[in-house]
This record gives C-alpha cells, structure tokens and sequence, in this order.
C-alpha cells in the first residue's frame, strides 16, 4: 500500500502533515519542528485525529497546531541576535553529522543554548562585546556559575557556543569577535569510582553471557563500548586483537590498536563467536562481519546495550549512575602496573589524562617501623 500525501493536492488550503485514512483526517510533523510539536502533543494525551472533514481538520490545526508554531517563534528580532547564529548553525552543520547519537547529542545543546543565549545580540566587534545588551563574556561565566552543579554538561554547551562563533566568523563572515574565548571553565572534578575484582565478580556473575565477553574485553584492553562494537571478526586470531580507536580519526574515520592476544582475552572472543552463532546469521561470519549482534542478526548499539546493563543494574540494585562501563576501562588503567603502562593500553596521547581521570585505585603502602628505639638499627 503506498504512503499516503502528506499535502493533499486536491485541498490544496489545507496545512503540510494533513492526511486522510478511511473516512478520518489526521495531521503529523513534516519537520524537526512540528515533529516536536506533535510529540509534545501526543505526551499531554492529545489525539492527532482532526475529524471528518477538511473544514474540521483545518478548524483543529488552527486551533492546535497554529499556536504552538507562533510560540516557538520568539518575540525579539532574530537578525542581529544569536538565535540567528544558531538557527544557520542548526541548518548547515548539524545535518552533516552522520552518528544519531551525536546530532542528538548536539540538539540537546542547542536547547539549553537557545533560552540562555538566544535573545542576545551577538557583539560584531570587540568593541560592541562591552555594550549592555550584547553578548559578553561576562554572561557566559554567570551562566557557567549558574550551573556548576552540571559542570561537564555546561562547559560542553559553551564550547559548542564558542564553535558556533568560530563559524560566524571566518566561514558565514557575521562577526570578527568570539565572546567565548578566553572563558574559565568550571572545574570538572574526574570520576573517582573504583570498580574491586570483588565488585567485579558480582557484576560479571549478574551479567548476561554476551555481555560477561564485552566486560573481559573492556576490563582486559581498556576499550570503549564503541569500540567493542565495532569489533570484526577478522580483527584479531590467535596472535594479536586489532581495535578501531574512532576518537582520534585519521583518513580512514579511525586510527587502529593492536594488543597482543593472551589465554584470557582469547577465552573471551572465542567464547563471544561461540555466542554469536545462536543468533539470526550468526554461523555464516566473514571477517568484515561484527562479532556482537543481537538475536535479530544486528550489530549491537547503545540502545540494544543499554537493556543488557540495565538488566546487571536491577539485579544489583545499582543507581543510574553508581557503576558505569566506562568504568571497567578505568578499572584496566587502574590496575596497569604503572602510569606509562595504562596511558599505553588505554591509547592516551598524554599521561596526564590517564593519571587524573582513569587511574583510580587508592594507592597502599606498608607502613614504617616505630621509631622508638631509632630505625637505623632495622
């Protein structure tokens, strides 16, 4: 049956997204917009039913529709103002994101951007950047101040500011000042979670069996979930295992790890291919195929991942945010034998990064001997 007119060509008055099934007109989102507008709806309870008739459907969606469109657009000009920055950011940059996950991502940003910053106008000049009524810098630190409590998030949302500005200036040619720089983040204080072999042990118990292979894999190299995903099953043989490192992209989309293979991580994937063979298109495998795939034949994803640890969550009665994957990669670093060995594993360009965000384990040392009686004769 084919899809049906999103515009009906012989009521040419009536509003894009109208539609006719059976004897019933019902009206959907034709952009990111009204999409929303209509998700916002339908949450609230309300039917996108719009009657019999085409009178109706267009009394209904003037009645709907109509004034959650005038409600979006703000009341201040846009030319001059940063909403206009941001609406060409939203129009050329943001489709040429590829990953779901990032221009979701992305669009949280330009939500919380929008109310805080929106209706600014954005200083052309350095000089104009001291005017009241201008975006200054000093705006932009009151609203990092504001929410400290969500310090990564919020340093996240300048910094996509800041590149916003970068456009305007030397791509859409709009301004010769970046208000942004020279910002003083908010300190964000690294993760300090620790995951024990005892804690270990419990989660690997609770864990499903594909997901026990991704925490050995994790807990033994370091690596990403992504990069787990991603694994093929011609990335690695009895001799070596070779990861996809998407974070540093060279012409390729991703630069490569290699790690030398050892019983463990061996028993690991062999048992992850064992696994995948129950699954739909499991048992033929090239080595272009991934290694994880869901029971439909699916290369597993953050959604399909999520429903495996959510599962380790409830039976562990762990909180949101109390263990997390990443943090079997930190607990790789962690229990490297030194700094060099877990910047090295976990493929950081600056051990620094490794020491303060990845290195967790609370340092033991033995203590020293009474001094009473002097400890030169030990």
């Amino acid at each position: 049956m084919p899809r049906p007119r999103t515009v009906n060509r012989k009521i040419p008055d009536l509003p894009r997204g109208m539609r006719k099934v059976g004897s019933k007109w019902y009206w959907r989102g034709t952009d990111g917009l009204t999409k929303e507008i209509q998700q916002r709806l339908q949450a609230a309870g309300m039917s996108m039913c719009c009657g019999d008739t085409p009178v109706a459907a267009r009394l209904w969606w003037e009645k709907h529709i109509s004034p959650a469109l005038v409600a979006t657009v703000p009341e201040y000009e846009i030319v001059g103002t940063v909403e206009e920055l941001i609406r060409k950011y939203v129009g050329d940059e943001l489709p040429k994101f590829t990953r779901a996950e990032t221009k979701k991502e992305y669009q949280g940003r330009i939500r919380r951007l929008r109310p805080a910053f929106g209706s600014k106008r954005y200083p052309k000049t350095e000089a104009q950047g001291l005017v009241v009524g201008y975006l200054s810098a000093v705006t932009i630190t009151q609203h990092l101040h504001d929410n400290r409590e969500r310090a990564a998030s919020a340093n996240k949302d300048i910094q996509l500011l800041s590149r916003i500005f970068r456009l305007a200036r030397v791509r859409w040619g709009l301004t010769t000042f970046n208000p942004c720089e020279g910002i003083e983040y908010l300190p964000e204080a690294p993760r300090t979670q620790y995951v024990s072999d005892k804690r270990y042990a419990d989660i690997y118990a609770a864990a499903s069996p594909v997901l026990q292979c991704m925490l050995e894999i994790s807990t033994q190299t370091g690596a990403r979930e992504g990069m787990i995903f991603d694994i093929r099953i011609g990335d690695f043989d009895e001799h070596q295992l070779e990861l996809r490192v998407t974070k540093k992209r060279n012409e390729l989309g991703h630069t490569s790890k290699t790690y030398t293979m050892t019983p463990d991580l061996w028993r690991a994937l062999r048992r992850a291919l064992e696994l995948r063979k129950r699954n739909r298109g499991g048992a033929a495998s090239l080595p272009s195929d991934f290694l994880f795939i869901t029971k439909h034949g699916k290369p597993y994803g953050k959604e399909a991942f999520k429903s495996l640890w959510r599962a380790v969550r409830v039976k562990l009665k762990l909180g949101p945010r109390e263990i997390t994957f990443h943090d079997m990669r930190a607990k790789a670093a962690s229990d490297s034998v030194s700094d060099v060995a877990a910047q090295e594993l976990l493929h950081h360009e600056d051990v620094k990064v490794t020491k303060r965000v990845y290195r967790r384990k609370v340092p033991s040392s033995t203590p020293l001997p009474s001094a009473i009686g002097g400890r030169e004769k030990g």
